[in-house]
């Protein structure tokens, strides 16, 4: 398990994202819009009270009529982009994290009925925020399942993955996430098979993922059976042996 935000508990939070908004919002003399903080807070609120409610209707785990799950969840993803881009703007970066927590709340209730996810970025950023928080190997175990059902459920135009040019698009950060998280598990099975998706999803970063994940065993004295996959694929990798 990981410590998503519960989704019935996520009203109780806003306010407190909404003070620390506010408190930097209006000293600046922004003039009233549709877009300012409390109004998308509101917003917000209920929205994550019509997802409890849903859950309550469906079931936690059912499809919901019409592409609802991917409908909805898409358009509390767009809300919460608007309100990370101010916290950003606003150099609030504890608001700015708090947020893109929700985002993975929001993503999980995606995923939870069968829906697709098509606001990748903050979803990938509040997933690097838990993992930070993570050091129990269940746990990161967790995090790297999910990651995994994120991917399964990323949007086909997404996960295509057709321009490269750009290093932090988020479709690539979860996938080298995924690949560091499984490292810090220590699970070598685990990490066997998360780097062999590594090599298959981004094939031109695999070689300098292993090479960085080499000086990372050296810095973090990582236990001999970690470094021995690593090492593994790195040498693998160089020599063009892996299949």
């Amino acid at each position: 398990m990981i410590p998503i935000p519960a989704l019935r508990r996520v009203p109780e939070r806003l306010p407190k994202i909404e003070s620390m908004l506010l408190a930097a919002w209006r000293p600046q003399g922004h003039a009233s819009r549709e877009s300012d903080p409390s109004s998308l807070i509101a917003t917000l609120e209920k929205f994550f009270t019509m997802l409890a409610d849903l859950d309550d209707r469906y079931g936690e785990e059912a499809p919901l009529p019409d592409d609802d799950a991917t409908r909805l969840g898409d358009t509390g993803l767009l809300a919460l982009v608007e309100l990370i881009d101010i916290s950003q703007q606003l150099g609030l970066g504890k608001a700015k994290a708090e947020l893109e927590l929700l985002a993975v709340s929001i993503s999980d209730w995606i995923m939870r009925h069968k829906g697709e996810v098509r606001t990748l970025e903050p979803i990938v950023n509040g997933l690097a925020v838990l993992a930070n928080e993570l050091h129990e190997p269940a746990s990161l175990e967790g995090m790297t399942s999910f990651m995994a059902a994120l991917m399964s459920a990323t949007a086909d135009n997404i996960a295509a993955d057709t321009d490269k040019s750009d290093k932090g698009r988020p479709w690539r950060i979860l996938q080298l996430n995924r690949a560091i998280v499984a490292t810090r598990s220590y699970n070598t099975e685990l990490m066997s098979r998360v780097f062999d998706d590594l090599i298959q999803g981004l094939p031109g970063d695999a070689k300098d993922f292993f090479r960085e994940g080499m000086r990372q065993m050296e810095v973090v004295k990582y236990p001999a059976r970690v470094r021995a996959v690593m090492t593994h694929y790195f040498q693998a990798l160089a020599q063009n042996t892996l299949h």
